[in-house]
């Protein structure tokens, strides 16, 4: 038996023509990966996270990180704008 939900979505589906069924399909796989479940991401996301946060408080008191992102960006583009 099929939510409600579920067949709205399949409605939704049935009504998108064949040549732009790719991005339905490119849409769906990106929402399976970002729910699941994995415990080997979660591991790996929170050995991330520690890395991270190992680092903090090590910044100067006067950082300024606007400043720092706009220096970068002005390094790496330049005046493209």
């Amino acid at each position: 038996m099929m939510t409600q939900m579920k067949e709205r979505a399949v409605e939704l589906i049935e009504r998108i023509p064949d040549e732009k069924m790719f991005y339905v399909i490119n849409i769906l796989q990106n929402l399976e990966e970002m729910s699941s479940n994995r415990p080997a991401d979660k591991k790996q996301a929170m050995e991330a996270l520690q890395n991270v946060l190992k680092f903090s408080g090590r910044l100067p008191e006067d950082f300024d990180a606007d400043k720092e992102l706009q220096e970068a960006r002005e390094e790496k583009y330049g005046n493209i704008g």
